[in-house]
């Protein structure tokens, strides 16, 4: 299954750069692009996670039902949220 991209790398780094950068707000940037809070933070963190491959698509993964299993009764016997498994 492939994502549908709707934001190039290019913009994506523009983006990124004129908070980091160009010292402009979260707020600002978002809000003249037209694009939520939230998804610019979160190219910020993958940026400075990973550089510019952070703000490449993500491939879906996937897995097995075992692997599914396994991670539910984890979840289960260990009392854990879904981001802590």
């Amino acid at each position: 299954m492939v994502r549908k991209v709707k934001y190039n790398v290019a913009f994506k780094l523009e983006s990124v750069k004129k908070v980091l950068e160009k010292h402009q707000s979260i707020h600002s940037v978002s809000h003249r692009e037209g694009f939520s809070k939230s998804l610019l933070h979160k190219w910020i963190v993958d940026y400075q996670n990973q550089g510019v491959l952070g703000l490449h698509p993500k491939k879906n993964q996937q897995y097995s039902a075992g692997f599914k299993l396994s991670v539910i009764n984890l979840i289960k016997k260990e009392h854990l949220s879904l981001r802590e498994a």
